[in-house]
């Protein structure tokens, strides 16, 4: 009988030694919701092999208040609706705290209207379009800058140039638009006249001649001294290589989205001379050394590049940033980690040193990088240069 008692309180001592021990160990479940097919994959595999590569480097030392990361991925295939499918998935799984993604532009208002009703934080990577963002949603955080700070750089750059009259040639979706539209009304704010063409071009698009071969007249016409393509992706080099075979010798200038490895290696010779405003990744070997963000993304960039074998870039750095940020509120969350805590810590995160720069986030502001986050870059002998001008940075 005496046998029997002390098994029972044995295995009961070991029952609830071993529960708080595995409690302890249940990890923070992240949601994240990208394009992994579809015409953004390549760049959105660049940003999964970023988070997955933070979260193991992260686990391997003990997590986050002795508990593990865990990824949750769900492809959204470039669609809307299942983007909000995911969305919809992920906020009925009480064990997901928070939800990354979507990345692209046009699918991000849908699913931050569902983290808004379910009250789950959604963590939006890509600029948004700045009506989205004018909402103040309580549960979404923007990483990068809004299409109104970016413009708003591209203006201070025509400026050190003294540029006077642009011409915009804006891809038929909504970011370039409304980069375009912000471009235009901050330049003529500052004097400046442009003009934003009627022509514009698809994604998809391989060859811009027939668009740019109308441009011509128009840029010799009004005395078009830049030529702003407001683009992304593998149309920038292509409307560079059009423009530049038309004869079309006047500068050029590009998106945030130019300062990539492959949009030099598409344009060739048309990419030099190319300016733009860039992340901080972009060029950060050539940060000032007291920037405190330029340790971080040389450590970061050596890891990456013994990992996957590439440099390291900016979608690479929202990777890395993104986790930091989210490991940085868990740290601070006092008790049980929920998801209105965690929105909570996130919301008051202060000084945060990333690859991108200083985030800040406050009850009134969900941006968390600022204008002077970012960098002007020209390239010049296939790379990319930074470019400084007294006064702006």
């Amino acid at each position: 009988m005496k046998k029997i008692v002390w098994a029972i309180l044995l295995s009961f001592t070991i029952v609830t030694w071993i529960a708080p021990v595995q409690a302890a160990r249940t990890p923070y479940k992240i949601g994240v919701n990208l394009e992994l097919t579809g015409p953004w994959a390549e760049v959105t595999k660049t940003l999964k092999n970023a988070l997955v590569m933070e979260v193991e480097r992260i686990n391997k030392t003990g997590g986050v208040n002795g508990r593990p990361l865990e990824l949750v991925f769900e492809d959204n295939g470039f669609d809307v609706g299942r983007a909000a499918a995911n969305m919809t998935k992920f906020t009925r799984d009480k064990e997901i705290l928070l939800v990354l993604g979507p990345f692209e532009d046009n699918l991000q208002a849908t699913t931050r209207a569902i983290a808004e009703r379910e009250k789950i934080t959604n963590i939006i990577i890509c600029p948004s379009n700045p009506m989205v963002r004018d909402l103040k949603q309580k549960w979404a955080f923007n990483m990068a800058q809004s299409d109104i700070i970016v413009s708003q750089k591209l203006v201070d750059l025509s400026l050190a140039r003294k540029y006077k009259k642009a011409l915009v040639f804006p891809a038929a979706h909504p970011l370039a638009l409304s980069l375009a539209d912000y471009y235009k009304k901050f330049g003529e704010e500052k004097g400046m006249k442009v003009i934003i063409s009627q022509e514009t071009h698809k994604p998809t698009d391989i060859d811009m001649t027939p668009q740019l071969t109308k441009l011509k007249p128009i840029i010799e016409k009004e005395k078009v001294d830049v030529f702003y393509a407001s683009t992304a992706g593998p149309p920038g080099p292509i409307v560079c290589k059009n423009l530049r075979a038309l004869g079309i010798k006047i500068p050029i200038l590009g998106t945030h989205a130019f300062g990539f490895g492959f949009i030099i290696a598409l344009g060739g010779e048309a990419m030099e001379g190319v300016e733009f405003p860039a992340a901080k990744p972009v060029v950060f070997d050539q940060l000032d050394d007291n920037d405190p963000v330029k340790p971080i993304n040389i450590d970061f960039d050596k890891r990456w590049k013994e990992r996957y074998g590439t440099p390291s870039d900016q979608i690479a750095g929202y990777g890395y940033d993104t986790i930091g940020l989210i490991s940085d509120a868990l740290k601070r969350v006092k008790g049980k980690a929920t998801r209105s805590g965690l929105r909570d810590e996130l919301e008051n995160t202060k000084g945060f040193k990333g690859t991108h720069g200083m985030y800040q986030f406050s009850p009134t502001e969900h941006d968390g990088l600022s204008k002077k986050d970012m960098v002007f870059v020209r390239i010049e002998g296939g790379k990319f240069i930074r470019i400084k001008f007294p006064g702006l940075e």
